[in-house]
């Protein structure tokens, strides 16, 4: 069988959507599906896609723009793709019933259940809310964390991860705040950080920039940029803890059974940070536009010296997911769109 992955990733919106794509990909080739992307990649994502073994198509503009769809022929049906995987905050309504139309089966992975319908064959949201969501009937829905699209590496590793035990004291932390920081987080938690906890070894996720990497200078040896990564398994088995953004990585950091502290980078990501504080798979700190330095530094505080806390919420990270969900979701869809 073919798959095209339909999804874009630049520094504008982030990479979670290429990833999780990714991450279904791989799974789908071990069922020995081939799969090739088709977006408005930038070069970052392009080296991703390609580091990962899968051919991709760069378009000029992005989902649910005409004449980017039109651009390839395995979206419009000239070329044979037997399932269309769509990923996108712009897939609509008509966008997702243009596409059935053609004949093309199609896999929509979802987050928030934006729409009143899903014209596709298969919907796959694994946030931890998905199964409280009121979905049409229809598509096959494939809801809640036992469908994590997780990278195949963090899967090989997670039996090392959570084995450790990482409710004592931090010595190794690391910020990730997603494949784009727009509002510049990670510079502004180092700064923060550093008036109280420069015992700590940070690893920071970011872009080279001169003025952080002279501020981690402040901390633990070892402290540093840490350029951005096809995925973050390494860097997640190394850390005893994580502060991240609001997107994809606070679940793969649940995954991986690393405690982690969480700052919403927008409205979507709030509300879903505090659905998770309060089931205990992260710790919130706040939408990034609304806490103050202070009440950042203070909850911060509370994250690093909170043992019981952390230890807590490993043992909750550790019995929310099932071993392999990639491969649970990939083997789902397959049947799905076998029926």
């Amino acid at each position: 069988m073919n798959a095209l992955f339909r999804c874009d990733a630049a520094d504008t919106i982030g990479f979670g959507h290429l990833s999780r794509c990714i991450a279904l990909a791989e799974a789908l080739r071990l069922s020995g599906v081939t799969s090739i992307f088709a977006g408005q990649f930038n070069e970052a994502a392009q080296e991703q896609i390609t580091a990962a073994g899968f051919e991709f198509a760069n378009l000029d503009q992005p989902v649910n723009t005409d004449t980017a769809d039109q651009e390839h022929p395995a979206i419009t049906g000239s070329q044979s793709a037997d399932f269309v995987v769509i990923d996108s905050y712009r897939a609509d309504h008509n966008y997702l019933a243009g596409l059935k139309s053609l004949g093309q089966a199609t896999v929509v992975i979802d987050d928030f259940c934006a729409l009143e319908e899903y014209p596709c064959d298969v919907v796959l949201n694994f946030t931890w809310e998905a199964s409280s969501f009121a979905y049409p009937e229809g598509p096959t829905k494939l809801l809640g964390p036992a469908y994590l699209p997780a990278r195949r590496r963090l899967v090989d590793m997670r039996a090392r991860s959570i084995e450790r035990d990482r409710g004592g004291p931090i010595g190794n932390l690391l910020i990730a705040i997603g494949g784009a920081d727009p509002k510049n987080i990670a510079t502004r938690l180092v700064q923060i950080l550093q008036k109280h906890h420069s015992h700590l070894c940070i690893h920071a996720i970011a872009q080279p920039d001169a003025p952080l990497a002279d501020m981690l200078g402040n901390f633990a040896p070892g402290s540093a940029i840490v350029p951005r990564q096809p995925d973050l398994s390494q860097q997640l088995l190394w850390a005893d803890a994580i502060i991240t953004g609001g997107g994809l990585i606070k679940y793969e950091s649940a995954f991986m059974g690393v405690p982690a502290a969480t700052i919403a980078q927008n409205e979507g990501q709030d509300s879903e940070t505090k659905v998770l504080s309060k089931v205990g798979l992260v710790f919130d700190l706040g939408p990034a536009d609304g806490v103050t330095d202070e009440e950042l530094a203070s909850a911060l505080d509370i994250f690093i010296a909170g043992f019981d806390l952390r230890h807590a919420m490993g043992s909750r990270m550790r019995e929310t997911f099932v071993a392999d969900p990639t491969a649970h979701a990939a083997n789902a869809i397959l049947e799905a769109l076998r029926r």
